[in-house]
This record gives structure tokens, C-alpha cells and sequence, in this order.
């Protein structure tokens, strides 16, 4: 009888520590949990794929199609795996420009998006365009800081939402940086509406999802271009700074995806806790972030980070996307393949130095009128090479996207100096200038000499400036055309103003010629 006692007691002290053992991993499993988070940001209506220079001089990458093949194929390995996108679809090759946008949103909708949040390329057909076509996204949208002016009214009413993938609730926030949006925004395409700091609203939405999910994403589209600080830092550390101090200045944040800088990030970067990410822009790769996540600590516990370049003839297309893109393309095809002149040589782009590109626009701004003395155009601008042969009105539109108009001033040259000067700071990129001007500086400390048809700038002298509308208002941070002692509001598009230029010359011959010369 004893033997059989302790026979039935043991059993049940083996079957409580079995049970016990078993409830420990149970609990163990549901405080540790993972997630990967699929990233893109600055897509710029790159809804087919292309050569890249930065990639491959042979082999095309990204395009919509390929996306979409690659983010169903990695949501079906995984029922925690969430796609967020960090701004700026609109503004690109012609579709997107040429449709205002509706042709990437509707493609959009095909991606396999759970979320995307708005970048400052979204207004540049006005902020009622972007209303309009954000009706037709059948993904949510977010932002949480930009209001209707001198209200507490949101623009846009969706800052945040909880996305539940699998057994993770997710915390997605929406933000735009003051910075991208005062300095990166035709004032005219915003006029109303004003962003408030983004580091004051994240930390009051962190406070209201911290409670309630498994981590916080902030999906941000801001970011100071070419921030000339901090000598001991990496391209990659100076490029994301902004997300570096946004991220040590809140507390409860896990993850910023971020856009607006076009850099990418395959090694993660860490401040206080949160992990950066970021794309380098145009389709050309994916990110993927796989994190595991203590839940009972509220922090993530180890993570892992990488850039899948989107290879054209690695990457099956996705066939809904083929026909949806296909069908824009037809949609625009009999103007965008309008000839408008041939190029002798290639037609090239550059941020930090002059470009036959940046002297064809402003050389066609500066035979606008004959009173113009010297015509500027802001590198960002624009936006794609255009190869040697055959310029038609869709390769236009895609190197400059943005429906700016030219507008001439009258400026003191002390003036003229200052904007130079801005210029050669390179925190927007260098000015490029028309026929006849020519300014050399040091990167970073200022201009050193301009000279303007043969003669050094004068002070005290006007002269007659001819620039786009974005400039003009203050774009980039060139504020000084604020002091202008004349205006003339031309109403002409400067796409077309340049267009008008090629179809007169017919055959185009492409020039560098030291106008814009760094010491």
C-alpha cells in the first residue's frame, strides 16, 4: 500500500513539473515574439525598372512589378511580416507627374502595403491633388503633425493605428519633418497648412500606443540634405542625423523607417534604444528588418538588417502589377513620346557640381527674356539623365516632374551674393547657373567670386534673376529672394519653357564650361 502511494504521488509531481515546465515555455514563447518589417521610402512613381548607375551599368533594377513579386513572396513565409513605407511616391518619370499621382497610388494598392506615411513630394500638385488621390488608396495612410494653420484641426485625421500581424500588435506612427516640409515644399502647394514639430507629437503618440501594443514603428519622412557636421561621423550617421537626435530625444520609440535622405542603411543604425533603417531610394531595393521582442521588458532584443536589390532578371514579375502599370503607361504614351529635339551627347545631373543638364535649364530660363542677366536653377530639381539621341516630352517631364512656373526678380547683387553663398554651404546642393555667370567657391565656407557676362557682381547694382516659383518663395532655403525690389510672375511652367527651348534648337549640343568651379 505504501509502495503504491508513493508510486501515484511521484507520477503527479513528475506530471505538475512536466505541467509546470511546460506553462513556463508556453509563457516564455508569448514574451519573446518576433516580426520583420518590409521598408521602403522615396519610391518616386519608379513604377518600372531601369539602369542605376549606382547599382549596375548593365543589369535593371526595381519597378513595381518586382516589388510586388518580393513583398508577396516574403508575406507568405510569415504572417508577422508588415510593409511600411516612409513618403515621397509622387514626383518621378512621367506617369506620375503626367497623372498627378492617381497612376502611383493606384499601383500602390497592389504593393501589399499595411501602411505608408505622407513626404513632401506628395504636395507638389497642391495638397487638394493629394486629398483627391489619396480617396483612391486602399492602404492607410498616416500623419500626425501637419494641421490646418492657427487650428488644432489635422490635415490629414489618421497620425497612428494598431496593425496586428500574427501574435504582435504594432504601433504605426505617421510624421513629416518641419524641415521637409518648410524647406522641400512649393509654399504655394501647402498654403494653409503649417507642420508642427515632429519630436513633440511622436512622444505624445508613443504615450498613447506604448500601453497598448507590442512595439512602437515610426515611419518619418524628414531630414537636413547634406548636413556639412560632425567630422567623426559616416555619410550614412551625418545623412540620418536627424533621425539619430529625434530618436535619443523621445523615450518608448523601437523603430524609425525613414525617407526623405536617399540613404540607405544595410548596417542598422541604434540611438537610445530605437533601430534606423532607410532605402537608397527609386524601387532599386527592398529592406528587411527581422527583430525579436521581449514583450514583458517592452524592447527589442536582437535584430537583423538588410537591402535586397531588386534585379530585373532575378525577380519574376508580378502579373496585377504588369497590367496595372501597363495600362498607365498606354494612358500617357502619345504625349510623353512627342520628339522635341536630339541631344548630341548625354544629358547628366549633378547635386554638387555643375551639370550640362542644370546649363541646358538655365540657359532656356535665360533666353526667356532678353532683360534676364543670369538664370538659377536648384540641382534638386532634377530628377534623371537623359541619354544621347532622340529628347521627347516624357523624358522632360521625368528629369523635371514638378509643375513650378518661372518667375523673374530684381535683386541687389549684395543679395545675389548671400544666395550664392547659400549655394556653396551644399545643404541643398549647388546652383546651377545660365551662360555667361560663373561663381567658385569652397565646399562648405562660402562663395569666393561671381562674376556675371564678363564682370564681378556688384553690390549695389540690380540685376534681373530668372528662377522657378519654388526657389523664388524660399525653397531649398534661399530666403533671400524674399528681399526682391521687383517680381514678374511669368504663369509659364518651366518645363515647357524648355521645351519651348529644344524644339527651337532642334539639335542640342551639351556643355561644360566651368561655370561653376569649387576650390
Amino acid at each position: 500500500m505504501f509502495f503504491k502511494k508513493f508510486f501515484i504521488l511521484r507520477n503527479a509531481t513528475l506530471w505538475l513539473m512536466c505541467f509546470l515546465f511546460f506553462a513556463f515555455q508556453s509563457t516564455l514563447y508569448a514574451a519573446n515574439k518576433s516580426l520583420t518589417i518590409l521598408y521602403t521610402n522615396d519610391m518616386h512613381a519608379h513604377l518600372f525598372s531601369r539602369i542605376e548607375s549606382r547599382v549596375s551599368s548593365t543589369r535593371k533594377v526595381g519597378g513595381f512589378a518586382n516589388l510586388a513579386t518580393l513583398v508577396k513572396s516574403f508575406k507568405k513565409e510569415s504572417d508577422t511580416t508588415i510593409y511600411l513605407d516612409a513618403g515621397d511616391y509622387f514626383s518621378g518619370p512621367y506617369i506620375g507627374p503626367l497623372t498627378r499621382g492617381r497612376a502611383v497610388i493606384e499601383s500602390m494598392n497592389l504593393l501589399g502595403l499595411d501602411a505608408t506615411c505622407i513626404g513632401n513630394h506628395e504636395f507638389d500638385y497642391g495638397w487638394e491633388n493629394m486629398l483627391s488621390q489619396f480617396e483612391r488608396a486602399e492602404f492607410p495612410i498616416f500623419n500626425g503633425n501637419i494641421f490646418f494653420e492657427g487650428t488644432d484641426d489635422l490635415f490629414w485625421e489618421n497620425p497612428y493605428a494598431i496593425i496586428k500581424k500574427g501574435n504582435v500588435n504594432i504601433g504605426v506612427i505617421g510624421l513629416i519633418g518641419e524641415f521637409a516640409f518648410y524647406n522641400a515644399v512649393n509654399s504655394k502647394m501647402v498654403k494653409g497648412l503649417e507642420a508642427r514639430d515632429e519630436q513633440r507629437y511622436l512622444q505624445k503618440y508613443i504615450g498613447e500606443l506604448r500601453p497598448v501594443t507590442d512595439l512602437v514603428v515610426l515611419i518619418v519622412h524628414h531630414g537636413v540634405p547634406r548636413r556639412q557636421l560632425n567630422e567623426g561621423m559616416s555619410n550614412v550617421e551625418r545623412n540620418l542625423y536627424s533621425d539619430l537626435m529625434l530618436a535619443k530625444n523621445v523615450d518608448g520609440l523601437d523603430v524609425i523607417v525613414s525617407g526623405h535622405m536617399h540613404q540607405g542603411t544595410s548596417d542598422a543604425l541604434v540611438s537610445n534604444g530605437t533601430v534606423i533603417v532607410s532605402t537608397n531610394a527609386y524601387t532599386s531595393e527592398l529592406g528587411k528588418l527581422d527583430i525579436q521582442i521581449d514583450t514583458t521588458k517592452g524592447q527589442i532584443t536582437s535584430y537583423s538588417n538588410k537591402l535586397i536589390s531588386i534585379f530585373d532578371d532575378e525577380i519574376k514579375d508580378d502579373p496585377a502589377m504588369v497590367s496595372e502599370i501597363g495600362h498607365w503607361k498606354k494612358e500617357v504614351q502619345g504625349f510623353a513620346d512627342r520628339r522635341l529635339a536630339i541631344s548630341k551627347r548625354k544629358l547628366v545631373r549633378a547635386y554638387d557640381k555643375e551639370s550640362n543638364m542644370g546649363n541646358l535649364f538655365a540657359d532656356a530660363l535665360l533666353q526667356y527674356d532678353p532683360s534676364i542677366d543670369l538664370a538659377l536653377v536648384n540641382s534638386g530639381a532634377l530628377r534623371q539623365n537623359i541619354d544621347e539621341g532622340p529628347v521627347t516630352k516624357g523624358d522632360l517631364v521625368s528629369t523635371f516632374p514638378f509643375p513650378n512656373k518661372l518667375v523673374l526678380v530684381k535683386l541687389k547683387g549684395s543679395r545675389l551674393r548671400a544666395i550664392f553663398d547659400h549655394a556653396a554651404k551644399m545643404t541643398n546642393g549647388v546652383l546651377q547657373v545660365s551662360k555667361g555667370t560663373r561663381y567658385a567657391f569652397e565646399a562648405g565656407k562660402g562663395v569666393q567670386e561671381i562674376s556675371i557676362n564678363g564682370r564681378r557682381l556688384e553690390d549695389e547694382k540690380l540685376y534681373w534673376v530668372a528662377s522657378s516659383d519654388f526657389v523664388v518663395e524660399g525653397g531649398d532655403g534661399y530666403s533671400e529672394f524674399g528681399h526682391a525690389v521687383e517680381r514678374v510672375d511669368t504663369g509659364k511652367k518651366i518645363v515647357d519653357v524648355v521645351e519651348d527651348f529644344l524644339v527651337q534648337e532642334r539639335i542640342y549640343y551639351p556643355v561644360y564650361e566651368e561655370r561653376l568651379v569649387i576650390k
